[in-house]
């Protein structure tokens, strides 16, 4: 990251482990407006910027609603709702927003809402409105939506290592079984391969197949990562006082929001289904 993308990142971590509830982080995060990095050409940043920044606070088992901020202020809202169908919106941190982003591309006010939260604590709520549409906003999302389940895969892979490392069992590191390494080395591996998957969505975020396989990737790799960590963890991964489930309740949270684990990739399936493989590959040298 740039040294004003890594000055942006610290500042917020620092900023929002400070806070001391949801609201507190909802409101840190709206008057800080590190989601202008990408907006306002005076931060000289962009999306990637943007991403590494959510990135950074996902992987220090933090939520923030920079994606949400970012995806309602391209339509000049303070949230973005999400198409959940059957005329009702997701709306992610909406109690505290004064305006929404509809699929649609209007805006609206969030009257009505049906307050609810996610595995993580988060305030994840219902708006009875028609959920029709889809468009750039929610295609950024997804992309800082993938970089937020990126940042949390890394933050439990590179934990699960450490904790492998000095751990000892039976006068040696646990690290050096090698039941217990092919769990970290596949930990590492999704990982990477989540990164791999961001960077491409982030070369090209017009492309939806990119941004939708981005999203795909991370999924499954988030409850990959959250498993591995617990089996090594054994059963003290589950205590608030490791703090590993800070990142594992979001890993499962961010995995299922808007859509369940796997249905982007029944989207992308759905694609070829009608296109054929031109839909998912180019002929492009």
């Amino acid at each position: 990251m740039s040294s004003t993308v890594d000055a942006v990142a610290a500042a917020a971590v620092t900023a929002l482990r400070s806070a001391a509830d949801m609201r507190a982080v909802f409101r840190t995060a709206r008057d800080e407006e590190w989601h202008q990095l990408a907006l306002d050409p005076s931060y000289g940043g962009d999306l990637a910027d943007l991403a590494g920044v959510v990135r950074a606070v996902a992987a220090a088992g933090l939520s923030a609603p920079i994606p949400e901020l970012y995806a309602g202020a391209l339509g000049g809202a303070t949230g973005v709702a999400l198409p959940l169908g059957g005329g009702e919106l997701l709306v992610p941190w909406g109690r505290w927003c004064d305006t929404v982003l509809v699929p649609s591309g209007g805006v609206v006010a969030p009257d009505g809402l049906r307050l609810g939260e996610n595995l993580a604590g988060e305030p994840v709520d219902e708006l009875p409105v028609d959920g029709a549409g889809d468009g750039d906003a929610l295609l950024r999302w997804r992309v800082l939506h993938t970089a937020r389940l990126a940042g949390a895969i890394e933050g439990a892979a590179r934990r699960t290592a450490e904790y492998a490392e000095t751990r000892v069992q039976f006068g040696k590191p646990i690290a050096r079984f090698q039941a217990v390494s092919v769990l970290v080395a596949e930990a590492h591996a999704q990982s990477v391969l989540t990164g791999a998957a961001l960077a491409a969505a982030l070369s090209d975020v017009d492309d939806e197949v990119a941004v939708l396989s981005a999203h795909a990737v991370a999924a499954r790799a988030a409850g990959a990562v959250a498993r591995i960590a617990h089996q090594v963890h054994g059963a003290i991964g589950v205590t608030q006082e490791l703090g590993l489930e800070r990142l594992t309740r979001r890993l499962w949270a961010w995995r299922d929001l808007w859509q369940p684990e796997f249905a982007t990739e029944a989207l992308l399936a759905a694609g070829v289904a009608v296109q054929g493989e031109s839909y998912f590959w180019s002929d492009d040298d």
